[in-house]
């Protein structure tokens, strides 16, 4: 019996980009799939455009959010519909190659150990369309779902894949935070695919002007919550304490980041979003567990945790980004 094959594609506002996106999956080598848009919620045309599609392909179906919700709630309100036995998503503004999902079903059918599989990741440059492929930075083409996780945390490998349904169904999308957070259910499903593999697919990422992921903005400091959420996750997991502590020094790194935003940032705010983001940055600084990061790291400047004393901590915060920019010119 040939598997089906689901598609998972969270839209908003990106009726420009979407018919390439739709395209590509009509155009698929493998047949046996479904297609399931979610629009968040858009205010250009994307709706319609989607109509448009569903009217003339049967294996296109719509479900329509009235709340802009993020794409981790838009991408579970997919699943929730979809049948098939993989699963993979495409945001709207990118698009898959012809043989895409055929190469990715070879992979995970011919290897009962495997439970996740990776595409070959080309990134396309809008202003100077240029294809350049992201660089995986690990060893050969099978990697143990452990170290896949770890790999993952430091973007070493992306997180663009197709995996069997089960793994949505007991790690569904993490909807903590409205941007990032959805980054962990990669993280997730690698850890508990038994093996991860690759495939030769290709899964073209649209780097566009202007897009939120690539613009600063108050959402950069969803990346704490992001952060938090996996570590909680994995604490509940019981994982080893080396992942965790891995993931509290990444989460660290995000406090102190965000920190800087702030001060870089602060005379575009409202008086209501300072106070907000500042709230959002005392409270991780407050619950950050101190023996989880290592001593080295806890005493280099712009990193000390000041624990106890937020102020002190954010004036070291302002003092270190100052010396940098003066430094680095950054």
């Amino acid at each position: 019996m040939v598997k089906k094959v689901s598609v998972l594609v969270a839209v908003y506002n990106c009726a420009e980009w979407l018919p390439r996106c739709l395209d590509s999956l009509c155009a698929q080598s493998y047949k046996n799939i479904e297609v399931v848009c979610v629009d968040d919620a858009s205010s250009d045309n994307s709706s319609m455009i989607i109509d448009e599609y569903a009217e003339k392909y049967d294996f296109i179906k719509k479900v329509t959010l009235t709340v802009n919700s993020g794409p981790a709630v838009a991408r579970n309100e997919a699943f929730r519909v979809s049948t098939g036995d993989y699963v993979t998503m495409l945001d709207s503004d990118d698009w898959f190659s012809a043989d895409a999902i055929e190469r990715a079903v070879e992979v995970l059918e011919k290897y009962d150990d495997t439970a996740s599989v990776l595409f070959r990741l080309v990134y396309h440059d809008e202003r100077t369309g240029v294809n350049t492929d992201f660089e995986n930075k690990c060893e050969g083409d099978t990697l143990d779902g452990v170290y896949a996780m770890r790999l993952a945390l430091d973007w070493d490998i992306h997180g663009l894949y197709m995996s069997h349904r089960w793994l949505y169904e007991k790690f569904p999308f993490d909807t903590a935070s409205f941007l990032y957070s959805d980054d962990n259910t990669a993280r997730r499903h690698y850890l508990h695919s038994g093996k991860v593999r690759f495939c030769d697919g290709i899964y073209y990422y649209f780097q566009r002007k202007g897009s939120m992921m690539h613009t600063p903005g108050l959402h950069y400091a969803d990346l704490m919550e992001a952060t938090a959420s996996l570590k909680c996750m994995l604490v509940d997991e019981q994982q080893p304490d080396s992942y965790i502590n891995h993931i509290e020094e990444r989460l660290w790194q995000n406090i102190v980041a965000i920190g800087g935003y702030y001060w870089r940032y602060r005379h575009t705010m409202t008086k209501e979003q300072q106070h907000s983001l500042l709230n959002r940055i005392k409270k991780h600084h407050a619950n950050v567990e101190l023996h989880r990061l290592s001593r080295s790291f806890k005493l280099k400047f712009g990193f000390i945790p000041f624990k106890g004393c937020f102020i002190l901590f954010m004036m070291q915060v302002r003092i270190y980004f100052y010396l940098r920019k003066l430094i680095k010119g950054i």
